[in-house]
Order: C-alpha cells, then structure tokens, then sequence
C-alpha cells in the first residue's frame, strides 16, 4: 500500500506551482512582449485571471500544509505571499512588493540550514540568496538608471533569475518536512487534546471537592 507523506504532497504542489507558473508567463509574455518565449515578471503574470486564483489557491493550500510543520513563521509567510496577490487587484504595486519581500525573508529564516558544512541544503539556501540578490540589484538598475526603455523593463531574459529564486524558495521547505510526516488536521487534534486535559483537570477538581 503506498503511503502520502506531506513531503510527497509538497513535492506534487511544486510540480502544479512550475506548470501554471509557466502557462502563465507563456500567456502574459506574449500579450505583454509580443512573444510568448520572452521572460517577464513572474509577479505580473500571475497577478491576471485566471493565474492569479491559481496562485491563491496554492498559498491558501501551502498555509494548510504548514499547519502540519507546527511553523507559525511558514504560515505568516504564506499567508503573507496570499495577501501579496490579493491586494494586487487593487493596483498596489509597492504593497505587493513589501509583502513579497517579507515572506521571502520569513521563508529564508525558517528554513535556514542547521548548519554551514557543505552539502545540498546550505547550496540550495545560498543559490537562492546569490541569485535573488542578482535578480534584485538589476531590477533596481534597470528601473533607476535611465538607459533600459520601458519594454526592455518589462521584457527581458534577467527575469529568470527571478523565477529560479521564487521556485528554489519553495522548493527550500522540503528540508524541515520529516520524512515521515503525513497530512493530519494537526489543529483539530490539538483542540481535542487540549479539551480531554481540561476535562481530566475539571473531574480531579471535583473529585477533590
């Protein structure tokens, strides 16, 4: 009988979040640049219909499963990534931009390797490091230092740094999931626990009485 780890349910979430991911931008991209094969913001993409419900969808989904991790910082950061898109219909781009910018900082944090020996969870946390930084300092230029036109902004192949930093962010978690850990309504659980334990702590009362 094969058994659904939470692990293996994050690891189906990130293959759904690089497929409409990518629809989107294929979509956006040539309504956008006039081809869809030109990168563009991954936030401009998905903050249209329908991509911007999808991508509610998986933050409303990723705050579930981060219940399961026992993270209020996970939460908070998801939750935070949630608010990012939602307030982006109401065309608050530096809004977006700072909830966007916390969650990352939430996520990086908590996810932190354990320790700075070499091997694959200290290089994934500081490619990403290394790549959105890159991804953040040209973004900056190209906006302030007058030479990029505003197609060159909006459309061009610097915006897959972008992508790899947003998708290795997700991809990060995977390193604080126990193996085997599966999907449980840890909420609901703890209600129940707290409940009998005040339940036994009223019967001693009385018995006492």
């Amino acid at each position: 009988m094969v058994t659904i780890t939470l692990r293996h349910l994050w690891i189906i979430g990130l293959i759904s979040l690089l497929c409409f991911n990518s629809l989107a931008i294929y979509n956006v991209s040539d309504m956008t640049c006039g081809n869809p094969f030109i990168p563009i913001l991954l936030s401009r993409a998905l903050t249209t219909d329908p991509w911007r419900g999808m991508t509610l969808g998986y933050c409303l989904l990723a705050i579930a499963a981060s219940f399961n991790i026992n993270s209020s910082i996970l939460t908070t950061a998801f939750f935070g990534f949630f608010s990012a898109f939602l307030v982006s219909m109401f065309d608050t781009p530096i809004s977006h931009d700072f909830l966007i910018g916390t969650s990352s900082l939430l996520i990086l944090f908590e996810c932190m390797p354990r320790t700075w020996r070499i091997n694959l969870w200290s290089i994934h946390w500081i490619t990403i490091i290394v790549v959105g930084n890159i991804c953040f300092v040209w973004m900056m230029y190209s906006k302030y230092s007058g030479i990029y036109t505003l197609h060159e902004q909006q459309c061009s192949w610097m915006f897959i740094t972008e992508y790899i930093t947003f998708w290795l962010m997700n991809a990060l978690v995977l390193w604080i999931i126990p193996g085997d850990m599966y999907p449980k309504d840890a909420i609901c659980e703890e209600g129940q626990k707290r409940t009998a334990e005040n339940r036994n702590v009223i019967k001693t009362k009385l018995l006492d009485f």
